[in-house]
């Protein structure tokens, strides 16, 4: 693949939307989830899931600069790639370190429920969710009307 392809794929407005639709989705997911803990009385719950809701924020859009990074690095040149890679493959493990850790600090702290952070890291899973079912509803709808389904 060339540079000027891979970089039309990668600034591609329907996945750029995508992205966009993910990211909302997580918030309102996000916030639904907290309004309910807080409704409920469990404020140490809903803080836990908030917690594990902005780490699983931050390694979305981490993961995301990374493979944009490292795709274009490869396509632009390979030779300087190289350091370039080290640097993405170092962030890559310091995102799971920065989540190990503060799991860690959840833990030693009392007043965090774990269970609740795990929930709260895997939002962008459920949004992600959401979006194929958008996309298959969506593609059944206008298969539909093209009298295909």
């Amino acid at each position: 693949m060339k540079f000027r392809e891979a970089r039309e794929i990668l600034d591609d407005p329907y996945y750029l939307g995508i992205e966009r639709r993910l990211t909302l989705l997580s918030l309102y997911l996000g916030l639904a989830a907290t309004a309910a803990f807080l409704t409920l009385g469990k404020v140490s719950v809903a803080c836990s899931f908030v917690i594990g809701a902005i780490l699983s924020y931050l390694n979305f859009n981490w993961m995301k600069q990374g493979v944009d990074r490292l795709l274009g690095a490869d396509l632009i040149q390979a030779a300087p790639a190289r350091r370039a890679n080290r640097k993405i493959i170092f962030r890559y493990f310091l995102r799971y370190a920065l989540i190990g850790g503060i799991l860690y600090a959840i833990v030693r702290v009392k007043f965090l429920d774990l269970k609740a952070a795990f929930f709260g890291l895997f939002l962008f899973v459920a949004a992600i969710l959401f979006e194929c079912i958008h996309q298959v509803i969506k593609g059944l709808v206008e298969g539909r009307g093209d009298g295909r389904a």
